[in-house]
Parts: C-alpha cells; structure tokens; sequence
C-alpha cells in the first residue's frame, strides 16, 4: 500500500506536476478498466436478452404456422387424405411448419436458423429423434410441469442456443392417426407405412418442437461494440486527462510558481514584491495573504535593523 501511495500520489520527489498527471492518469486508466469490465457484462447481458428474443420469434412464428395449417388447411386437405390416394402433408401442421422453416433458411439471415419437430415414435422417420433431442424428450417426460428448456448445442456450424417445447397429445383428434394402424387414413399408411407413429396416448409427451438460433454473430457484435465503446472511452478520458492538466496548471501550478518567485525575491527586496494573488477567495488566495503578512513583517525587521545599525 506505502508503494502504491508513493507511485499514484508522490512522496515529493517529483515535481507537483508530475504527480499531479501520474496521479490523473492512474485514476482515469483505473476508471477505464472498471468501466469496460461493466460493459462487458451489460452487453453480453443484453446479447443473450437478443438471441433469446430471436428464438423466442422464431418459434411464435413456426407454432403460428402450425395453427394457421390445423385451423385453416387441415379441415380441407383431411378428408382428401381418408381415401386410398395420394397422402397430402400439408394438412400435417408439423410438415408444414418445418417446410417454411426449411424456405426460410434458403435465406442468408436465416442460413443458421433451424426448426425440428422430433418425436422419438414419429411416422415420418426424417422427424425421427437423434440424441440430443431424445435427451430433450425425456427431460420433458421426467418432468411433466417443465414448459421450456434452453441452453447451448455445438454443432459442426458452430454452437448455437436452443429452444425446445414438449409435443403433447392433447386432442383425441390426434389419435385418429397416431393410435393404431386400422383407424389411421389408408393414404396415410401407403406413404409411410404401418409401424411409426402409433401407439401414442392422450396428453403422451411425444416429441418436442426445438428452435436453434446462432450466437456467434450476436456475440462478435457484442465484442465490436464493446472495442469500440472502449477506444471512445480511452480517447474521451485521454481528452479529459489533458484539459484537467491544463486547468491544473492554470489554476494551481503556475499561480504557486508565480508565488514561490515572489516569496525568493520578497525575502530579498520585500519592499518591491507585490502579491496580487491575494485577491483571490481560494487557496491561493490564502496562500498569498500568509505570504503578504511574512514580507511585511519582513519589511518591518529589516528596516529596525537598519535603523539599530543607524544609531549605532
């Protein structure tokens, strides 16, 4: 600590200056470095509040699919499909969610962006579950209350954040297809067969809806602006630190040179100094008065001993 004090704030061995600017300095650098750090934290604060949002969008935007195609698709295409002809997936809201997905991601912005509904029992077996998301399906198992789960998947792009919701059975609509063969639509089992996707139960976890957003971009982003919040800092506390020198100089340093020069000369010739620094209601104002009162007290020694030595 005695080594800190002597650095920051000099023992008077250095020009008050000098101490004055090391001094600045270290509180302006300390200041800088405290100041970033807390940046750091806001902005990969507000970075994660962004790749939560994002996800969060992209999924009220697929589940909005997924209604549009139950309310509005499925009540027409579904009775097309009851016969022996050609299945129509795009009655099957999941298909048509994951197939906008998949035009979205012919996009550049939405190139890492991806959406999945895996089932561990799906029909389609390109929704089947791989490990991860089977992992996924049985944390929503184990804990029927658990709405959401999030958090970070690597993957060869790349780790990206997820958001997975749990696929619920919750209308005996559902089991006109999923529950055995003989009651699912004949279009249906010529496309995909009569062993996937069967079996399910009313409000069975099945599957789960998953939304993977990148954060690498959001975060090169987060460290760019934190760069350049940094360099602005260091330039404005640079400009900050010369000025305060400058006012220092001006209004402390140079008045006291200027007294110092007064007070060498009056302890010579006090007759002919004059301390105009006196007016001042500072500091250096103080200071001038004490110095004012020493040269005439001065004066009026020297001059009885002149006059001792006169009458002598």
């Amino acid at each position: 600590m005695p080594a800190v004090k002597k650095l920051f704030f000099g023992s008077g061995q250095r020009p008050l200056r000098q101490q004055l600017a090391i001094t600045l300095a270290g509180i302006l650098s300390l200041s800088i470095l405290i100041s970033i750090l807390l940046l750091n934290i806001l902005f990969g604060w507000q970075a994660r509040q962004l790749i939560d949002q994002r996800a969060a969008f992209f999924m009220d935007a697929m589940l909005s699919v997924r209604e549009y195609t139950s309310k509005k698709v499925n009540p027409i295409l579904a009775p097309l499909n009851q016969g022996a002809g050609l299945f129509r997936p795009e009655a099957v809201p999941s298909y048509s969610a994951q197939t906008v997905a998949g035009l979205l991601k012919g996009k550049p912005e939405f190139r890492e962006y991806s959406y999945r509904e895996a089932a561990i029992n799906p029909t389609n077996l390109r929704d089947k579950a791989d490990s991860f998301e089977t992992g996924v399906i049985e944390a929503f198992r184990r804990n029927p209350s658990l709405k959401i789960q999030s958090g970070e998947k690597s993957t060869p792009l790349g780790t990206v954040h997820y958001v997975a919701q749990p696929i619920k059975v919750g209308k005996e609509s559902c089991l006109v297809c999923h529950s055995t063969p003989d009651r699912a639509p004949a279009s249906q089992l010529l496309a995909y067969g009569d062993t996937g996707g069967f079996g399910w139960k009313l409000n069975e976890i099945v599957g789960t809806q998953i939304v993977t957003v990148p954060q690498a971009a959001v975060f090169m982003a987060k460290d760019r602006s934190l760069l350049l919040t940094a360099a602005l800092l260091v330039v404005a506390f640079g400009v900050v630190g010369v000025v305060m020198n400058a006012v220092l100089d001006r209004l402390i340093l140079r008045p006291m040179r200027d007294i110092s020069r007064k007070a060498d000369e009056a302890s010579v010739t006090p007759a002919t100094v004059n301390f105009e620094e006196r007016e001042r209601r500072d500091e250096i104002g103080l200071l001038a008065r004490s110095f004012e009162r020493m040269k005439q007290s001065l004066a009026i020694s020297m001059q009885m001993l002149k006059d001792r030595q006169g009458k002598a």
